[in-house]
């Protein structure tokens, strides 16, 4: 039996361990744009563009103000290799997220400011509905509600839905651990419950009732940690800001007509 018992205690360590070392170590967006403007002060436009088109493929993972950063990059770096088509794209991409935006007199040239002015004024004066294919953003509807469902089914899943992925990993785990801690304990009061109904020996009887008496107890604590952990997450998935509170959406436009895909 106690072979059994550290098999199983050493499985679900294990199974709620994977999800963590699943997870591979990723810049943080921060870290992203960081190396973006190195690059790109370094004239290393090769860099800049892999790198901008890499991070505007998992554009979602990035705030209103670091998608304005990301296209305004690769727009200047367009510009620079005269491919003005694109960067008009890219331009009208961060001009949709933040219609204040102004180039740095140090980061882009007479020219490129003029051209982007000319887009901006282009676009004061044209219907949504006239624009080409491009970029376009629309930031969709706060992610607690979703979150919160979530985590009322699982624990931490709906902190990974908004983006708190270590936060979501460890409730899921805590709560994976508490509830394999929770069974083994029921099967341990069973089993000692019923060891102290067939004992017959006066001298025993008293033992394996302290027995069962203390996994009793050891099951009913971990039960109640489990759904403190359950309340916790479903409370927090409802009630905290998600890692950003402004969720993006893509909306590719041909000839005024939208087509959404929700990510």
């Amino acid at each position: 039996m106690q072979c059994w018992k550290f098999f199983g205690l050493a499985s679900l360590w294990m199974l709620g361990a994977f999800p963590l070392q699943a997870q591979p170590t990723q810049p943080s967006p921060t870290q992203v744009l960081q190396e973006i403007w190195q690059a790109y002060q370094q004239l290393d436009y090769g860099r800049v563009e892999t790198l901008t088109r890499q991070a505007l493929l998992h554009y979602q993972h990035y705030t209103p103000t670091q998608l304005v950063e990301l296209h305004t990059v690769l727009a200047l770096v367009l510009m620079a290799r005269n491919e003005p088509a694109e960067a008009r794209q890219h331009f009208e991409a961060a001009l949709s997220l933040n219609p204040q935006l102004e180039l740095d007199p140090v980061l882009a040239s007479p020219k490129v400011r003029d051209f982007f002015e000319q887009i901006r004024q282009e676009r004061a004066h044209q219907s949504a509905t006239e624009n080409p294919l491009s970029w376009r953003y629309v930031v969709q509807p706060d992610p607690r509600p979703m979150a919160a469902l979530r985590s009322l089914l699982f624990p931490g899943w709906g902190q990974r839905y908004k983006g708190q992925t270590q936060k979501g990993w460890f409730l899921s785990t805590i709560w994976g651990l508490l509830v394999g801690s929770s069974l083994i304990a029921h099967l341990e009061y069973k089993w000692a419950w019923s060891a102290y109904l067939e004992e017959t020996n006066p001298f025993r009887i008293e033992d394996h009732y302290r027995t069962a008496n203390h996994w009793f107890k050891t099951r009913n604590t971990l039960l109640l940690a489990t759904g403190a952990v359950w309340l916790y997450g479903y409370l927090d998935a409802l009630i905290l800001p998600a890692t950003s509170t402004q969720r993006l959406q893509l909306i590719p436009q041909i000839n005024g007509m939208e087509v959404r895909w929700s990510f």
